[in-house]
């Protein structure tokens, strides 16, 4: 008898454990448009689904996506929810959030709640604080409405946003920051909160360490985390087939990606290598600018603005080398996809992140210049470019160094840190 109430026993526990609801998991993020943060996620979706998670993201302005999201993850949108509420005939313009240096009100110098606080962290164009926190509060219903095991979020103001909007809910807060914290500078009173409000979650996470060492200086170190950018594999497209050399930067056309050094750099570099080719993969608002500058460096000719590729890996499979000249980073996916690809890399030693990457000495996948210097990076990419078995050794390197953020590892990480195993 004894042995019958076992076995029934054991039988209810294994239909308990078959019939288990699958982890939640809750990604915040501004937007799905073009972005590094937003490649993130994408690859992320795609194996956290695969895995069987179920994954919610929530998101405020509805765009175009610019990388596919996998159709098996909920995507929610704030933008969606305020239409239909208020019967608006158009879209509000919000943008990237706040990841610009757009000016913001001056802050009262009376003594302010932590509540008021948060109003003041508005994204870019949105014409009110009253519209941010009607975000916030969309943002925590909907958490509390899906009942997540973790929220992870990224980008400094939706990770203060987060932060405040899980506050006293059930749920493992992650947050992420995507870019290199000493340089990247937000406005006074986000910079104000963002040091407020980042140790009361409950990880704190970077993609460098070297972003992991600049928030230690406001955060508990016992908090601190580094997050690898998931890398899905290359996949089996043909090499596109220039009809020259090519060398190929991928990144928006913002500041922060230093372009008009590099198209500086390949004046000179057009001189020495006449038959070669540059092409920039990517679109932004700089783009009539850089073209302007191209002109006037008579490079027009040799320089290809490709425009924003969904999928640059036949591009980065057929060119020679890769160069980065950015003016900081956190970990950048074009690099580790270049990588990934065995293209041998010039970066600048901006920030922490693409150094770490290339790495030194015999295991070096590439090479590393000083920052602004067009002089350097010139001289750089000459050398790779006249050099095959030299961009041949930092290739092979490149591939092995990559190795750590293949999607699945990457992942094993995430979960890790969400306690979504």
């Amino acid at each position: 008898m004894s042995g019958a109430r076992e076995t029934k026993s054991g039988q209810a526990s294994l239909a308990s454990s078959s019939l288990a609801k699958p982890k939640t998991i809750v990604l915040v993020i501004s937007h799905l448009g073009p972005g590094g943060a937003q490649r993130v996620v994408a690859n992320a979706v795609e194996v956290l689904a695969g895995r069987g998670l179920d994954v919610h993201l929530l998101v405020f302005t509805e765009r175009a996506d610019a990388y596919p999201i996998d159709a098996r993850a909920t995507c929610h949108y704030w933008l969606r929810h305020w239409l239909r509420r208020s019967g608006a005939r158009r879209p509000l313009d919000l943008e990237d959030n706040g990841e610009t240096d757009a000016p913001m009100p001056k802050a009262r110098k009376s003594g302010r709640s932590l509540k008021d606080m948060v109003r003041s962290v508005v994204p870019t164009q949105v014409g009110s604080a009253y519209e941010l926190v009607r975000i916030s509060s969309w943002l925590r219903n909907k958490i509390k409405q899906i009942e997540p095991d973790a929220v992870l979020s990224f980008l400094t103001q939706t990770n203060i946003m987060t932060v405040m909007a899980t506050r006293g809910l059930d749920t493992r807060t992650v947050i992420s920051e995507r870019n290199d914290p000493r340089l990247q500078r937000h406005r006074p009173r986000v910079e104000y909160l963002r040091r407020l409000i980042y140790p009361r979650a409950d990880v704190v996470t970077a993609n460098s360490l070297g972003a992991l060492d600049a928030l230690s200086a406001f955060v508990p170190r016992g908090k601190l985390a580094f997050l690898p950018n998931p890398l899905l594999p290359a996949g089996g497209g043909k090499a596109t087939a220039f009809a020259a050399p090519t060398v190929i930067t991928v990144g928006r056309l913002v500041e922060q990606k230093g372009i008009d050094v590099l198209l500086k750099a390949w004046a000179k570099v057009a001189a020495a290598l006449p038959g070669w080719r540059l092409m920039l993969v990517g679109g932004g608002p700089l783009e009539g600018d850089l073209k302007a500058l191209a002109a006037k460096l008579k490079i027009d000719r040799s320089v290809e603005f490709a425009g924003h590729v969904s999928d640059p890996f036949p591009l980065l499979k057929g060119a020679k080398l890769f160069v980065l000249t950015s003016r900081f980073e956190g970990t950048p996916n074009a690099l580790l996809e270049a990588m990934a690809c065995g293209l041998p890399a010039v970066v600048s030693d901006a920030s922490p992140g693409p150094s770490e990457l290339i790495g030194s000495g015999k295991d070096a996948a590439g090479l590393i210049v000083p920052v602004e210097d067009a002089d350097a990076t010139a001289a750089a990419i000459i050398r790779l470019a006249g050099d095959e078995n030299l961009r041949r050794q930092l290739g092979a390197n490149a591939v092995q160094r990559v190795a750590s953020h293949g999607a699945d590892q990457a992942i094993d990480v995430w979960l890790h840190l969400l306690r979504c195993e």
